[in-house]
């Protein structure tokens, strides 16, 4: 699933690229991507519609109209293509073409992928709205701090990793990254978030702002199929530390694998030591 470093490429990308356009026409061949209104009634509120920027809010794109907002979740699998030359394939579900013949096309193999249009240009509101309303602040918002965390922190037992996945506290984190994050926090994925201390809870911001500052310079992370915009993809996985390897970049021990929040987990048992009242996941 894209995640926030490979959401922010995919929208300094499109903002380059199709800023400023105006959409002629909306075909749309697979209506149940669209959330809160029919195909029909999408297409016809955006046709003579101009784009005039492109934003994020955790994994959600932002499209800017000069009378609409939407919003786009692009889920496991969603991507944008700029290619208006090949035919359209049996995975591209939403096309939006423009004016000067050029198109943008939705490709989605799982079909998991989300559209929300809003007739409105009240950033705001749309932020207050479903399904934005509920997402956690930015990483790199000033307001995260360990006193926010602290909030949450009181009212939950669960695992560190199972707490910064959670997209109601922090927007944008996912499995890569959080333990990229708990490593180089040296912190084990399965210590009770309640347990860690001020200092614990510092460097974890520090260390998410770290990774993902440098993921979004690599544009992304490509594992497996993630790629930006056509042929554009990732290229963070070359500098993952711990997950997917197999050997701890710091101590040479092998790199563990476990199960935390039904997500495949990656940590140095060496260097990511769990407190002795915890007990495995």
């Amino acid at each position: 699933m894209p995640e926030l470093p490979e959401v922010e490429t995919v929208r300094a990308i499109l903002k380059k690229r199709i800023v400023g356009k105006t959409i002629k026409d909306i075909i749309v061949q697979y209506g149940k991507i669209i959330k809160n209104q029919s195909p029909e009634e999408f297409a016809a509120n955006l046709r003579g519609a101009r784009l005039t920027d492109i934003s994020r809010h955790g994994k959600y794109l932002i499209f800017i109209f000069d009378k609409a907002i939407l919003v786009s979740h692009l889920r496991m699998e969603g991507k944008y293509l700029l290619s208006a030359a090949n035919p359209y394939s049996k995975h591209e579900h939403v096309v939006f073409v423009f004016t000067d013949g050029s198109e943008l096309r939705y490709h989605d193999t799982r079909k998991f992928g989300t559209m929300h249009l809003f007739m409105t240009t009240d950033l705001a509101a749309v932020l207050a709205s479903k399904p934005l309303a509920k997402v956690g602040l930015e990483p790199f918002d000033e307001h995260l701090t360990p006193e926010y965390l602290s909030q949450w922190v009181t009212k939950s037992n669960r695992p560190v990793k199972s707490f910064l996945l959670d997209q109601t506290i922090i927007g944008g984190l996912g499995n890569i990254y959080v333990d990229e994050v708990l490593f180089l926090s040296r912190i084990h994925p399965a210590a009770r978030v309640a347990d860690l201390d001020k200092t614990s809870l510092e460097k974890l911001i520090e260390n998410t702002r770290v990774v993902l500052t440098k993921a979004i310079a690599y544009g992304g992370t490509t594992v497996k199929s993630f790629l930006a915009t056509d042929e554009v993809s990732g290229r963070f996985q070359n500098y993952l530390l711990v997950h997917t390897r197999t050997e701890c970049p710091s101590c040479h021990h092998p790199v563990s694998k476990i199960r935390i929040a039904g997500r495949g987990t990656y940590y140095c048992e060496y260097c990511q030591k769990l407190p002795e009242d915890a007990g495995q996941p």
